[in-house]
């Protein structure tokens, strides 16, 4: 897609497998709301556009799927300022992003529900959580940002569930929106008919990895999004997608792949009967530590490091953890027994 016109409002959602991560850009101003796994795919992709600097970079929820290419960008770009949710989570991946923002220098706010930042012609206003916002799950206090250009209106939910749709329907501040990502990668848990009716979105968008196990997005939510009427975009089907808003209102689309997005739970499945390949596979997804270091370059520490990062989408994903270049990603390939379900 050409480069957007200085009156357009562009979001793009990068493709990055399981996970979540979206660039928003306007008027010469740079949002990136979450940034997927522990890799450099969205730290790339600014490279590839030629940003240098992120205005506001918002973390939603400590998840590894959503912070961990965030550290990155936090090393290899310029930050002003940061919003996160505050929750603390145990991981590796969440202490070296803390480690990443705090080496940043940027300015850091755990913003709650009517908090506002002008951009330019663009207001990016928190929807979630509200000051008394509690939870036990990290989801329960999940960032929620509406963006406003002109007619133009977009909400990133990162991995709102039900619960959280109900309190931001609850707050009574603006919903509507031409433009919804779906929470949590289109699971169940979330995207309630309720939530749906009052954004009204025309275009939806999920955020998933194609064959993903958790059966991302389920189809009672794909049934929903068919039944509403609006367009339907996933990553793990149509990778990196570019939306384009104007004065006029109308949204442009362009994706690296067209397809239909189909509910993750009714893919086909392999056939029950294990083959010697099956039994002797070690699934980077579900796989113990103790498994994991049966296959090849593959001691405790990495075994760590693989079930911090999880999920994986493939096998050659593994070139994301320290230590393993290109000629021990050979040589775990021939082995054959590190493999995804």
């Amino acid at each position: 897609m050409p480069l957007h016109t200085a009156a357009e409002l562009a979001i793009d959602f990068i493709d990055i497998g399981q996970g979540d991560a979206a660039y928003i850009h306007a008027d010469g101003y740079h949002t990136l709301i979450d940034g997927g796994t522990p890799r450099y795919d969205v730290a790339d992709y600014l490279r590839a556009n030629a940003v240098e600097h992120i205005d506001v970079l918002i973390a939603t929820h400590p998840h590894a799927d959503h912070i961990g290419g965030q550290i990155g960008v936090l090393q290899r770009k310029s930050v002003g300022k940061i919003w996160f949710s505050g929750d603390e989570h145990g991981t590796q991946t969440f202490e070296a992003w803390l480690d990443a923002a705090l080496e940043s220098n940027a300015s850091y706010r755990e913003p709650t529900r009517g908090h506002t930042k002008q951009l330019g012609d663009t207001t990016l206003t928190v929807l979630h959580p509200g000051e008394q916002t509690r939870g036990n799950h990290l989801h329960d206090r999940n960032l929620v940002v509406r963006i406003e250009r002109g007619p133009c209106a977009a909400i990133i939910t990162g991995d709102i569930e039900t619960a959280g749709e109900r309190e931001i329907i609850r707050g009574g501040l603006d919903l509507d929106a031409d433009l919804l990502e779906l929470g949590h990668h289109g699971s169940r848990t979330s995207s309630s008919q309720t939530w749906l009716d009052a954004v009204d979105p025309q275009i939806v968008v999920a955020q998933y990895g194609d064959g993903n196990r958790y059966g991302h997005p389920h189809t009672e939510v794909v049934e929903r999004i068919q039944a509403s009427g609006a367009g339907f975009l996933g990553t793990g089907v149509n990778g990196t997608i570019q939306l384009r808003c104007g004065t006029d209102g109308r949204w442009r689309i362009k994706t690296e792949r067209s397809g239909e997005v189909i509910p993750g739970d009714q893919q086909e499945t392999h056939d029950s009967k294990a083959t010697a390949q099956d039994v002797d596979c070690i699934d980077l997804n579900q796989a113990s530590a103790n498994e994991l270091e049966r296959i090849t370059h593959i001691g405790s520490e990495r075994a760590a490091q693989i079930i911090e990062q999880r999920p994986w989408s493939q096998v050659s994903d593994l070139d994301s953890i320290q230590g393993i270049g290109p000629g021990r990603l050979r040589d775990i390939k021939q082995q054959g027994r590190a493999c995804i379900k």
